[in-house]
């Protein structure tokens, strides 16, 4: 990320053939190790992750022709590329070798570049956006891209991996990152234009689409008198058509039914679905293990959080439609700080906009 070539995209600073080189590269690479796997796919470790919607060759292919104007000429590899397809091919010998390239080079789209296509966009200027296909995964209907990275991180979770196995890998994503960078010099080497950090970038897009700043969220709402056991609770999560999707902050119960695409199946937070998650909220965790932890400990800052995790929840799901009625945190309400923010507070109303824009005539959307 504080690549001076990474930084050219989120400036939107970026030479045309400096990103066209960049896209090269990535296109032998994908189209290298999606072949490599395709031969593994019904084979483990390979077969736990892989999924035809990951595939990136055909995206590349159309972002080529948008940022090399339609030329069909495929240039060779540079030697910075040549020398990870090497490396690829060596690793390919073995699949839990090959699982690690595999592991970063989707995750990375899914991620980080779900930003980047928004730059890269931005910079074709062109209607309907182009050029930013690298970036665009066709998933399940109830799934986003941070969903979809934490189902793969689960599915690399379960695997059994040797112990032998494990430092090898290790060592193996090292010189993956080693050989990203020398891609990336190479690209920045063809126009090195200066560009911004990524925190600068998204600062400098959320004033532009006119975000503001707010004065502190208000106090929490009181929740509703309906008591809410915890067998209750944990009936709702989601994986029942029709029924409501409830989750617990604090023993505050919210129904949350509204962000299914966050809460439901397949969603990044699927987990928190049917439970309490104020020990994970406070610290900021995803571990399962940490759910409905009722005794506890919380360093100040951690009570900030948890105070700032429930301006969210009320904004963002309304008043708590009740209260667990048989467990007990160790703090309440009233050892929390005063809430100083609210958690995604631009992506709400960004989401809020977008709202607005989809009942509006098609000529005044964005």
């Amino acid at each position: 990320m504080d690549h001076p070539f990474m930084k050219t995209i989120y400036a939107q600073t970026f030479d045309k053939e400096a990103y066209a080189q960049y896209l090269v590269g990535q296109l032998h690479m994908f189209r290298c190790l999606e072949a490599l796997c395709e031969g593994l796919q019904s084979t483990l470790p390979i077969r736990a992750v892989y999924d035809k919607a990951l595939l990136r060759r055909e995206a590349l292919e159309k972002d080529l022709g948008f940022w090399r104007d339609g030329q069909k000429a495929m240039p060779s590899p540079s030697a910075a590329t040549a020398g990870y397809l090497r490396q690829l091919e060596e690793d390919g010998k073995d699949p839990w070798m090959l699982l690690c390239h595999h592991f970063l080079q989707y995750n990375a789209v899914l991620s980080g570049g779900q930003f980047l296509g928004k730059m890269v966009s931005g910079k074709a200027g062109s209607t309907p956006p182009k050029g930013a296909e690298f970036y665009t995964f066709h998933l399940q209907a109830d799934e986003n891209a941070h969903g979809r990275v934490q189902r793969y991180l689960e599915a690399l979770d379960k695997l059994d991996i040797p112990e032998a196995k494990r430092s090898q890998m290790l060592e193996c994503m090292r010189k993956v990152y080693k050989l990203l960078l020398d891609m990336f010099d190479e690209a920045y080497a063809v126009a090195k234009i200066e560009g911004i950090s990524f925190t600068e970038s998204q600062a400098a897009t959320k004033a532009a689409e006119g975000s503001k700043k707010k004065g502190p969220p208000p106090p929490p709402m009181p929740a509703a008198d309906k008591a809410i056991t915890a067998s209750e609770l944990s009936r709702h999560n989601g994986s029942k058509a029709g029924m409501p999707i409830l989750t617990s902050v604090l023993g505050r119960v919210y129904d949350v039914t509204v962000a299914k695409d966050l809460f439901g199946k397949g969603g990044p937070y699927e987990m928190f679905a049917g439970h309490d998650g104020t020990y994970n909220l406070a610290v900021m965790s995803l571990q399962k293990k940490t759910l409905d932890v009722f005794d506890y400990e919380l360093e100040e800052e951690e009570k900030e959080a948890l105070a700032d995790w429930l301006a969210y929840f009320d904004k963002r799901y309304d008043r708590p439609i009740g209260m667990l009625s048989d467990r007990e945190h160790s703090y309440e309400l009233a050892d929390l700080p005063r809430a100083t923010k609210i958690p995604f507070e631009f992506e709400e109303d960004d989401e809020e906009e977008s709202t607005k824009a989809a009942a509006s005539p098609p000529a005044s959307r964005l």
